[in-house]
């Protein structure tokens, strides 16, 4: 069953062809994300913690930057339906196009919310994800003296 819209990200999958064989990395990587990064898997081997480590650094990379586009498309749509709405409002929303116009747009802003919402969860479940990795790594450090 596959996650909810808010729950997943657009990269997941992309890693691998459809019916490919996926590495222990990338399979330590999964176990990681599916506790939304909160339990690093028990028993990893330093190699193993650096490869979950660097896939989810480029994850994480691509996650900001969806995030980044997002906001952006948000704040212009949000910009544009206040220049609608407050044109409507000046006209005394006689206009029935421009009314129009403006319920599409608040309709887009308020969806838009929902979505960079999404982004913004998983880029801090990441980051502190990636915390937890770089908390793992010192204490093997720390074991190995």
């Amino acid at each position: 069953m596959p996650a909810p819209y808010f729950d997943a990200s657009p990269f997941d999958g992309a890693e691998v062809p459809t019916g490919a064989a996926k590495s222990r990395r990338l399979q330590l990587y999964e176990r990681f994300a599916a506790t939304r990064f909160s339990a690093v898997p028990p028993g990893l081997t330093r190699a193993e913690l650096e490869g979950v480590q660097a896939i989810l650094a480029s994850r994480l990379d691509a996650e900001r930057e969806e995030r980044r586009m997002h906001f952006g498309a948000f704040a212009l749509v949000t910009l544009l339906f206040m220049l609608v709405f407050l044109h409507g409002l000046q006209a005394g929303f006689s206009n029935l196009a421009v009314d129009l116009l403006a319920a599409l747009l608040l309709a887009l802003v308020v969806s838009y919310v929902f979505v960079y919402f999404g982004y913004e969860n998983r880029v801090r479940a990441m980051l502190a994800g990636r915390l937890r990795l770089l908390e793992a790594l010192a204490r093997l450090d720390e074991e190995a003296r």
